[in-house]
This record gives structure tokens, C-alpha cells and sequence, in this order.
């Protein structure tokens, strides 16, 4: 149903510019954040985390394709801590066209299989409150809740 395929440089130089403003969006509609505190904030995390660029070690991104169509659907990105022999998802993005039609799940399926194999143990990822139907796929493959964070706004 799927493929995954490694970002050319351009392709993960887009993502990285789409991150940023997405990852602040998702911040300023979560946590009680200015937009422009939310962009430093996210700057700064996609700064830290790709220290190297695409060559960062340990990071992976992929395109996630339709392997009857050719289309990509979405995009995927987790990272690999062999030191605790842990991966987590930073992000999983179906395009609106697609969601609904298994691409999430059988990326994740995917992505499973492929770290089970080269000896990953877990895997790891936090879903923002407000986004329900990755809680519920997220839930539904198995994953379990390992932490809460609660806020109360003034």
C-alpha cells in the first residue's frame, strides 16, 4: 500500500521551513504562547534537533507514497536513540486528501516492522490534546499512555 522514501535536500529543506511554522501553530493552539514566542520556540527545536542538516545522525525523514499511485500522502519523521534502544515520532503528516484511508496506520505498521527488526525495542511519541483522531489511531495500534501534561488557563 506504502512506500517509504528518503527527502531529496530540497525536499527536507521545505519540510524543515514547513515544520517551523507548523510546530508553532500547533504550540500557539495548544499552550497559552504568542505566535512569535511559538516560531523562536520552534526554531529552536528544529535548530537543535537537525544540528547537521539532513545528515543529522540518528534523524530520519521520509516521503510516505502510495505504492499504486506513486503519490505521495504524507510525510513521516522519527528519530533513533540506540543508547536506550528507543525511537520516537516527531512527526506523522497525512495530506488532507488521504486522511482516513489506512496511510497512517500502515505507516505505522511500516515503521514498526522496519525498527523491530534492527533491534529497536519502542517506540515513542507524544499526540497534542487537541489533535483527537491521532490519539485514537495511536490508541488503536497500541500505544499507551506513558505521561499527561495538564494546564488550566486564567
Amino acid at each position: 500500500m506504502i512506500h517509504l522514501n528518503p527527502l531529496t535536500e530540497q525536499e527536507f529543506q521545505d519540510y524543515l521551513a514547513f515544520m517551523i511554522s507548523d510546530y508553532a501553530y500547533e504550540i500557539t493552539k495548544n499552550f497559552n504562547l504568542t505566535l512569535q514566542s511559538a516560531l523562536e520556540e520552534s526554531e529552536m527545536m528544529m535548530s537543535d534537533l537537525w544540528k547537521d542538516g539532513s545528515l543529522t545522525e540518528g534523524q530520519h525523514v521520509f516521503n510516505i507514497q502510495d505504492s499504486k499511485t506513486y503519490e505521495k500522502v504524507g510525510i513521516l519523521w522519527y528519530e533513533v536513540m540506540p543508547g536506550i534502544n528507543q525511537a520516537y515520532v516527531y512527526h506523522i503528516f497525512i495530506d488532507d486528501l488521504y486522511r482516513r484511508k489506512g496511510y497512517g496506520k500502515k505507516t505505522f505498521e511500516i515503521l514498526q516492522s522496519m525498527l523491530k527488526q534492527s533491534g529497536i525495542d519502542s517506540i515513542g511519541l507524544s499526540v497534542f490534546g487537541k489533535n483527537e483522531a491521532a490519539y485514537q489511531l495511536y490508541k488503536k495500534l497500541g500505544y499507551k499512555n506513558t505521561r499527561i501534561s495538564m494546564e488550566f488557563v486564567l
